[in-house]
């Protein structure tokens, strides 16, 4: 069965690019190898299940939920061991098996305290292992948590352990003792001591040194000073020197039966090793869909190809650190439109625009995110082919134009309805006339086996003939018709130009020239050539238009906004300044009342008249109470005027002018404005808005 793709295609899409780049997140060399070998897959669940993976760590890194950090050692070599009848796993390979099993533990507890999110696809990772001790226990009974063979791993290596100890102490008391005595002499050097061997040694001057009984162990590189080990220390170091070999046999022994222990589990050793690899790929697509701020690919079984914002992650990560922008391209294939023509200027970015898709394809269907919008649609191709660039090949002696026809015969052969072509610059490589035609009739020939492709083509036939044919598309790279600069912004549906005059005549080639040229052109071509160099220089002012009015209506949109707040604004203004006039006139009131009291005080005489004064006060009083109250009441929800109340209110007879009274307040007031059911009324130096229905008409 033929491969999804080849390796030409993969190197012409830059894929291997990007494994490079997923690789150099892997912690495992292992790892590593597996992602550069990676390949497109044709098999829609393994897709579907590898693109669930890694959304969800994805969701459970986006969330910050303390997903356990994936740290380990390959288990490897630690395997093999444990198939060896009697080997010895050493000391780091027992530390290894222990991390491996904590960091599952730890990540299968962590899936059970998450159960409620729903993690399904990921943990699918670790169904064959399960949440155990058995080889933890067994590992922290004989090693601390530093990493070293406890004293208690076996009564031998205590007693061992014991002796060395007790050695030590003794061969240290010897030592300092004879080191104060030497020290009252003239026979040690400046540095006093020094190691030898893993032994402590005085450092006696060489002059000296037969004055001091003891075993020369070395001397400085002068020879000035001589290094002795002290009779007294002899047999202890010696003594010491056994007891340390005593000790690596009794570890050797612990280490043999921990491998034994380890051997019944080595099954769930090898689940670990490769759950853990597992995670490390899956963590290295994670980190590189965040590197290139990707998102996942929705598969689907239809054949559709549905991508907006596509951005060549490549292209945009050296754009960015050049501070240059990257153009997202939007593309729509399905089985209605399923071959794209791709036309427009020279580096406009129809190659770019063509490698993009076919790498978002290929990376698709090796399990990575895509860079660009989350609205996209991808379905799965059994086969993926390209022929992009200048391939010549000198050790077969084949140009440019004979390798190209070698690719095309093999997309002849291989072809159908499953299959994707990407082909750069269709048909070029040979005399234009001719190589145009043959292009035309492969385009043909291709189109009948119902593939799905991009080609980039400058041919005008290949342009015409999309048009004609239902289930082709044309599509062009845009071009500023003003300063003949590239825009590099894809749009579908119409074919573009070239520009060839246009991009020649602004980099110096003389008119008269170019008019030479141009009647030597075919004079329908020239005609094609022009109507489509119009069709986009109308379409950019079109477009342009729209941008205008867009902003036109967002610029409105805000002045609008802006003076509903005003008006907002101004009815809390009227509210609270007809409250204040309300106040004003009832302290007003109460004042010039006050006041005639007042004056009735001040010329009253006799008692009988003062009690007639306080009784009026106490009438005003009550008065104005009774009035607040009746206001409290008119403030409750109003019943609709009778027929017969508004007529005899007469505001069918209210005109800029009257003289009106306020219903709510019994002010009166004169009529400055009638706009509808709307009045603008003058209280003295105050204006305020009243509806007329609100109104009762006085002259």
């Amino acid at each position: 069965m033929e491969s999804t793709t080849d390796m030409q295609t993969l190197l012409d899409l830059e894929f291997d690019k990007i494994l490079e780049w997923c690789a150099s997140f892997a912690l495992s060399e292992q790892t590593k190898k597996k992602l550069l070998s990676t390949t497109p897959l044709s098999d829609f669940n393994k897709l579907q299940q590898s693109l669930s993976q890694l959304q969800d760590l994805k969701r459970i890194k986006d969330a910050e939920k303390g997903f356990p950090v994936i740290e380990f050692e390959a288990l490897d070599e630690e395997l093999k061991l444990l198939k060896i009848k009697n080997a010895v796993i050493p000391l780091s390979g027992i530390l290894n098996i222990h991390q491996a099993s904590f960091l599952i533990n730890s990540i299968i507890d962590f899936f059970n305290q998450h159960a409620e999110q729903s993690y399904d696809a990921l943990e699918e990772v670790l169904e064959n292992t399960y949440e155990t001790q058995d080889i933890i226990a067994p590992i922290e009974k004989v090693i601390d948590p530093a990493g070293q063979i406890k004293d208690s791993a076996s009564p031998e290596l205590k007693s061992i352990r014991d002796a060395i100890r007790t050695t030590q102490r003794q061969i240290k008391r010897n030592f300092d003792k004879e080191l104060r005595k030497l020290s009252k002499t003239n026979l040690l050097s400046d540095t006093k001591e020094t190691i030898i061997n893993n032994r402590r040694v005085f450092s006696i001057k060489s002059s000296y040194k037969k004055q001091f009984s003891g075993l020369v162990l070395g001397s400085s590189k002068t020879g000035n000073v001589a290094h002795i080990e002290p009779n007294i220390n002899i047999g202890l170091n010696v003594e010491l020197d056994h007891l340390f070999i005593d000790e690596e046999k009794e570890i050797y022994k612990i280490l043999r039966d921990l491998t034994r222990e380890m051997a019944s589990h080595d099954w769930l050793i090898h689940a670990y090793n490769k759950v853990l690899h597992n995670f490390d790929l899956i963590h290295a697509k994670y980190r590189l869909s965040v590197a290139m701020k990707a998102v996942k690919p929705n598969l689907t079984t239809a054949q559709v190809i549905e991508v907006n914002g596509a951005l060549h992650p490549i292209l945009n990560a050296k754009n960015k650190k050049e501070n240059k922008p990257t153009f997202g391209q939007n593309v729509y294939l399905d089985k209605t439109q399923r071959i794209l023509v791709i036309s427009g200027p020279n580096a406009g970015g129809k190659s770019i625009t063509l490698k993009t898709l076919g790498l978002f394809q290929v990376m698709v269907q090796s399990g990575l995110f895509i860079p660009a919008k989350e609205d996209n649609r991808f379905g799965i191709f059994k086969q993926i082919y390209s022929e992009i660039g200048d391939n010549q090949s000198i050790e077969n002696e084949l140009s440019t134009y004979s390798y190209r026809l070698k690719r095309m015969k093999k997309f002849l052969r291989l072809s159908n309805s499953e299959t994707l072509l990407l082909l750069d610059e269709f048909g070029t490589g040979s005399d234009p006339e001719l190589g145009g035609a043959l292009a035309e009739a492969f385009f043909e020939a291709l189109y009948k086996k119902k593939i799905f492709g991009v080609l980039t083509t400058h041919y005008s036939n290949i342009k015409s003939r999309a048009v004609q044919l239902p289930e082709a598309i044309n599509g062009c790279m845009l071009f500023n018709a003003e300063n003949l600069a590239p825009k590099f912004e894809f749009k579908i549906g119409q074919p573009g130009s070239s520009f060839t005059f246009e991009v020649a005549q602004i980099n110096g080639v003389p008119k008269e020239l170019l008019v030479k040229a141009k009647k030597k052109l075919d004079q329908e071509k020239l005609k094609l050539n022009d109507l489509l160099s119009d069709l986009q220089k109308k379409t950019n002012t079109l477009e342009q238009e729209i941008l205008k009015h867009r902003e036109e209506s967002s610029v409105f949109n805000e002045k609008s906004e802006r003076i509903d707040s005003s008006k907002e604004k101004l009815r809390l203004k009227y509210e609270k300044v007809n409250k204040t006039i309300q106040l004003q006139e009832k302290q007003l009131a109460a004042g010039k009342k006050m006041l005639e009291f007042i004056e009735l005080f001040k010329n009253s005489k006799g008692k009988k008249v003062n009690e007639e004064l306080s009784q009026q006060v106490m009438q005003f009083i009550k008065a104005q109470k009774t009035k607040d109250d009746v206001k409290k009441k008119t403030n409750k929800p109003k019943r609709k005027l009778s027929k017969k109340q508004v007529e005899s209110y007469q505001q069918e007879r209210i005109i800029i002018g009257s003289k009106v009274k306020i219903i709510a307040t019994k002010q009166i007031a004169i009529v400055e404005e009638l706009k509808g059911k709307d009045t603008t009324l003058s209280i003295g130096n105050t204006r305020i808005k009243v509806a007329l229905d609100k109104l009762i008409w006085v002259s």
